[in-house]
């Protein structure tokens, strides 16, 4: 491999879907939102493709204003006011624009230049390109401002009632683990009013103090947002770790009954145990077969709430591993941190390629990225975030909750048993 090609696959190592994916993958998550992009069509293809793995009719309600060199020169008034020009009599219930890195050096006032054009509906605007950050940060200041636009005010709360915060359906399977999540809600007696991001209208922004409790799922996209609820309306939240695993599971209602006490508790306990009593029986009789679930190694890497909630269940409930190696932000998950042998950071990009391709024995939990530098026949994967273009995941199995520790725990094992007969072979 020349020189050219080691480079571009460093790169491709190392590099996170950008702000601008994110942002736009908020507003998708407001099914009665239209998105522009105000950008060229590349940014605009990439953020969509993104989004359209979850959603694919996305396009037809997220438009690109298509900016050429002019444009860059001369500004692009002109180009929002002909993509703009549809929605001044068929408005849609909220108009975000979201602006790319070329488009944010122009200086536009896009806002001004929306609002001239006469559209009679709530309109967001702001600068997310790849220089503001990752994914993540343009999902969390989407919703933060999208917030601080159109803040709610106190209601009264519905008994019992929760939002969820911070999940979209463009993190891997996120779509799946919401379903999970509000079934776990709901039968622990929780009203869940809303998934903020995922799946709800625009008008059901203003219904969000309806809650008497936010809950952060994935911390580094909703948390930000759960703080400005806080000072706005004075909601409490928090922020514990997703629930990967049966005890994480427990762990997690648990730590929702503490802030608001559960309705029926009793029931979503008995559910747990009823849940980790057959899964013992059946593992254990795997375990009389093919010995204990073992890897050398094993190398975890996703988004941080993600991958910290996967290592914690993988290395206290699901197997024996020997190294841990975490490549995650892990800064707001400190304490947890310490269970893994080795953390990484996103542009470590050498120590990740020694790291996998030396895999022998082991388990990659992380993308096409990282599965590329593995041999096959030496290590097990299992596609947990994006980009996946080596996995087909169309069951609704979910991988947070119960549903989706019995999920992920049958792929490991499933894995490891199929490899152990080839060897034998």
């Amino acid at each position: 491999m020349g020189e050219r090609e080691k480079s571009f696959d460093d790169v491709c190592m190392c590099t996170d879907t950008c702000a601008l994916a994110g942002a736009s993958a908020f507003f998708a998550g407001l099914k009665d939102a239209v998105i522009v992009v105000n950008g060229p069509l590349w940014c605009y293809f990439f953020a969509m493709r993104h989004i359209e793995h979850s959603q694919p009719t996305i396009s037809h309600r997220m438009i690109c204003t298509q900016l050429d060199n002019d444009a860059i020169v001369f500004g692009a008034e002109a180009y929002l006011h002909e993509v703009l020009a549809p929605y001044v009599e068929q408005p849609p219930a909220l108009l975000a624009i979201v602006s790319s890195c070329a488009a944010g050096l122009i200086g536009d006032d896009v806002e001004a230049i929306a609002r001239g054009a006469g559209i009679p509906c709530p309109i967001v605007v702001l600068d997310s390109g790849g220089l503001i950050g990752s994914f993540a940060d343009g999902w969390d200041k989407a919703a933060c401002t999208t917030l601080q636009a159109f803040p709610p005010t106190r209601q009264t709360s519905k008994a019992n009632a929760v939002n969820l915060i911070g999940m979209t359906s463009a993190y891997y399977n996120g779509g799946n683990d919401v379903y999970e999540l509000v079934r776990l809600l709901e039968m622990a007696g929780y009203t869940v009013n809303a998934v903020l991001g995922c799946d709800m209208s625009a008008a059901e922004l203003g219904d969000l103090t309806r809650a008497s409790l936010n809950i952060v799922v994935h911390d580094e996209l909703g948390v930000e947002s759960a703080r400005l609820l806080e000072s706005i309306c004075g909601m409490p939240y928090i922020a514990p770790l997703p629930p990967y695993g049966r005890t994480g599971t427990r762990r997690w209602i648990a730590e929702i009954g503490r802030a608001l006490p559960a309705p029926c508790r009793d029931a979503a306990e008995e559910e747990i145990e009823r849940v980790t009593r057959e899964d013992f029986l059946r593992i254990n009789e795997c375990k009389s077969l093919w010995g204990e679930l073992r890897y050398d190694t094993a190398f975890i890497r996703a988004p941080r709430s993600v991958a910290w909630g996967l290592a914690q269940a993988l290395r206290t409930e699901w197997a024996d591993v020997c190294h841990l190696a975490v490549a995650a932000e892990h800064e707001e998950v400190c304490e947890v941190a310490a269970i893994a042998d080795e953390i990484l950071g996103e542009t470590d990009a050498v120590r990740m390629q020694q790291v996998l391709s030396a895999m022998e024995g082991g388990l990659l939990l992380g993308s096409s990225n990282e599965s590329a530098h593995i041999d096959p026949k030496g290590a097990q994967y299992l596609a947990v975030s994006y980009p996946v273009q080596d996995a087909l995941h169309l069951t609704e199995s979910p991988f947070m909750g119960l549903r989706g520790a019995r999920y992920i725990e049958e792929q490991l094992w499933n894995g490891n048993i199929l490899r152990r007969k080839i060897s034998l072979s």
